[in-house]
């Protein structure tokens, strides 16, 4: 990798624009062309550029995780926004106010509990507003979500509170990760027979609901029922991680962490300004990063601002010399960093601020 570090700052994240347009193409070729079968997870990249980006190829739908993400998707002009999470306590209020405040962006949540309806339901009708629900479904995650076959009854309960409208049905399905495609493809089919007969038993009093489902691991499955809407978010992005796990992908990694060498502690290791502040450190360290050009480097150890890498012989490198790495994850590394460095023609060409890692932007 070449490019002119003269103003670049390390540790830090690079990203290539142009990569990031050829993967939003990819994954749109996978699903015809056809945006409206599309609604990305905004949690890899948390930044009104990319949603820019995502925007400008015609997709309208979007998926997040925290009231700020909502909200960058709102500033960036978003369409339709789902929080993917069921609102309670201070959360209701803020997508209230999220609501109220951003009228041309239209809000959901997810639902998986008649309760937390109803609280919903009570403090949106004070506020004289309504608000779409997903609900959502658990398909084998055993995260969040209720079992297809007790969905209908909820849905019958929650169907006449006010100030709701259930539009869709919510399935996420990271636990299916199977690194055969063939395999994978058997998982989904298997766990997703009760959630497909869900939908035929109430298709005739909701014939119009979104099936929002999956992430980047099933998306390879799921993009070829038409009757699905698709939730994939890394592959903006992409990593290390899905990579090695699923190299069917035609995903290219648009992003990359830059780092410096601060010292060289001994004649078989460097120490690299890579700490766990800097990456994420979630995976035993051998799973961390992947060198670029480097295969016989060998991260060994991390604290906070530092990591030491094995090498064959220390005396052929320099303090300051620049190193590039994939990050084996790269979402909770993104939100590790307040800005991601733009790369263009091999030099800085700007800075894309990650404004939606923190947990408030405005609301």
């Amino acid at each position: 990798m070449s490019i002119d570090c003269t103003n670049i700052q390390s540790p830090g994240l690079l990203v290539f624009p142009e990569k990031v347009k050829e993967n939003i193409a990819y994954v749109l070729s996978l699903v015809g062309g056809d945006a409206n079968r599309l609604r990305p997870h905004i949690k890899t990249h948390k930044t009104k550029e990319v949603n820019d980006l995502l925007l400008a190829a015609g997709i309208t739908k979007f998926k997040c995780a925290t009231i700020a993400e909502a909200e960058l998707l709102a500033l960036s002009h978003a369409p339709s926004v789902l929080l993917s999470m069921q609102a309670t306590g201070p959360y209701i209020y803020r997508l209230v106010e999220l609501v109220k405040t951003y009228p041309k962006s239209r809000f959901a949540c997810l639902i998986d509990d008649f309760h937390a309806a109803e609280a919903i339901s009570t403090i949106f009708q004070s506020h004289g507003i309504n608000i779409d629900v997903f609900i959502d479904i658990n398909v084998g995650m055993n995260r969040t979500g209720i079992r297809p076959a007790l969905a209908a009854t909820l849905i019958q309960q929650i169907k006449s509170l006010p100030a709701i409208t259930i539009s869709g049905l919510h399935a996420y399905d990271g636990h299916i990760r199977d690194l055969n495609l063939e395999d994978r493809k058997l998982h989904v089919q298997t766990d997703f027979v009760e959630f497909e007969a869900l939908v035929q038993a109430i298709s005739s009093e909701f014939p119009d609901l979104e099936l929002c489902v999956g992430g980047t691991p099933s998306f390879l499955v799921h993009h070829k029922n038409p009757a699905y809407v698709c939730s994939p978010g890394t592959f903006v992005f992409f990593d290390a991680g899905y990579a090695a796990l699923y190299p069917e992908n035609s995903l290219e990694p648009a992003l990359y962490i830059i780092s410096r060498i601060i010292s060289k502690p001994s004649k078989t290791t460097i120490c690299l300004d890579l700490g766990h502040k800097s990456v994420a450190a979630e995976n035993t360290i051998e799973n961390r990063v992947r060198f670029i050009d480097r295969p016989e480097f060998i991260l060994v150890s991390q604290s906070e601002e530092h990591g030491i890498v094995e090498v064959p012989d220390s005396d052929v490198f320099e303090i300051g010399q620049e190193f590039y790495m994939i990050p084996f994850h790269v979402c909770p590394t993104v939100a590790l960093h307040a800005n991601l460095q733009v790369i263009e023609n091999n030099q800085l060409a700007g800075i894309w601020e990650v404004k939606a890692r923190n947990r408030k932007i405005n609301i």
